[in-house]
């Protein structure tokens, strides 16, 4: 893997934890992932632990009550880019016409449904919903009927026992056929072993060409304004494109921070810091599997804690880097998150203010934190200038 792209995946690992929007498979709103969304972790205060020990680690040790690090003066430590006027190159900002349609086909392929056909005979291969309710000896089975619910299947078939799909044939959607058949004497059912069964089978509909969707204000109403609130071709459109825009500028601004080498030292604290962090994401994987952390590095091809880490040392470092240049300008520009800011971002990503659980799990200053460098991204991203 891109060891940048590595790092990115990093990045966004506790997003994932904390389950937010982009996972839904959702169309619009995968169009919609590229909001600023990265985070930052800060460092724990010195410790005594060796790398062979399972770390004690809370990701808001080490963090004041707003979220800076302690002690720690980002500003000292990077010459800063010119993030009130970065400049955005016209091939990341520009989203062709081709790349918004190919949104709205896959929009539309997601609401496409097939014709229901009842106007002729089924043919062998044609696909047919049917229901069916099995019987031997005029007992019913356990397992022998679909429950009203609809089956589909393609007649003249040997997908079902004996002939089955082959009775089917020749019968107009609506009919009920009587389907006789004899399951084979090694059936794995031993009760129903070569035994006649019948199964009363309800012809419901042929399945027939496939309907997509025409793109019109009403479909947007009936399957998009429930969801985004949007209400016309117009407003999907645009919604689309600049998901797309804004999604496309804030991973070239990501991309920058990450590159950018304007870090004149890294503090120990800090790198000290993302040894732990990720030595307890391993420590969390494993436990997962019911494996300890020496087991789970050494499933992964390691024979120690050090050798993982000094083989991971790029993004420690990228990672350390990272967190201090947001700091950074967090600083300069007097960029805060208050727990009102919090309240305000599980509101909108949750639909409630509550982050309890949340706040036990990280501690409300790294929540700080991670907020603040949502509130740095989007403060780069709206003073960028669109060459």
């Amino acid at each position: 893997m891109n060891r940048k792209k590595a790092i990115l995946c990093t990045l966004l690992a506790l997003l994932i934890l904390l389950a937010l929007p982009g996972c839904t498979g959702d169309t619009v709103d995968e169009v919609n992932a590229g909001d600023p969304e990265s985070y930052t972790e800060a460092p724990p205060p010195p410790s005594d632990e060796t790398p062979n020990e399972e770390p004690e680690f809370f990701f808001s040790d080490g963090l004041d009550e707003n979220g800076f690090v302690q002690g720690l003066t980002a500003l000292n430590y990077v010459d800063l880019f010119n993030y009130q006027a970065l400049e955005i190159p016209a091939d990341v900002h520009y989203i062709s016409e081709l790349r918004v349609q190919e949104i709205l086909d896959m929009l539309l392929s997601d609401h496409t449904t097939a014709e229901q056909v009842t106007d002729r005979e089924v043919v062998d291969g044609d696909q047919v919903n049917i229901d069916f309710v099995g019987s031997v000896d005029g007992e019913e089975f356990m397992g022998g009927s679909t429950g009203g619910m609809g089956m589909y299947v393609t007649a003249g078939s040997a997908d079902f026992i004996d002939d089955f799909l082959h009775q089917i044939i020749g019968h107009m959607p609506g009919t009920v056929v009587n389907v006789e058949v004899t399951f084979p004497e090694d059936y794995f059912e031993e009760s129903l072993a070569g035994a006649d069964a019948l199964f009363v089978t309800t012809i419901n509909h042929i399945q027939g060409d496939e309907i997509i969707p025409e793109l019109t204000d009403a479909f947007v109403l009936e399957h998009i304004a429930p969801l985004h609130g949007l209400t016309t071709v117009d407003d999907l459109i645009e919604d689309i494109l600049s998901g797309l825009q804004e999604g496309s500028i804030n991973q070239y601004i990501q991309d920058y921070i990450l590159d950018y080498m304007g870090v004149t030292s890294i503090p120990e604290q800090l790198l000290r810091y993302y040894e732990q962090a990720i030595l307890q994401r391993q420590i969390e994987q494993g436990l997962q599997f019911g494996m300890d952390l020496i087991s789970l590095l050494e499933l992964q091809g390691y024979n120690s804690v050090e050798e993982f880490l000094e083989d991971i040392r790029d993004e420690i470092e990228m990672e350390a880097r990272f967190t201090l240049i947001l700091q950074a300008i967090a600083e300069d520009a007097n960029i805060n998150a208050s727990v009102q800011d919090v309240a305000d971002f599980f509101l909108e990503h949750f639909g409630s203010e509550d982050f309890s659980m949340f706040e036990e799990m990280y501690g409300l200053p790294w929540l700080k934190q991670f907020i603040r460098n949502q509130m740095v991204i989007e403060y780069i991203i709206e003073h960028a200038i669109l060459l």
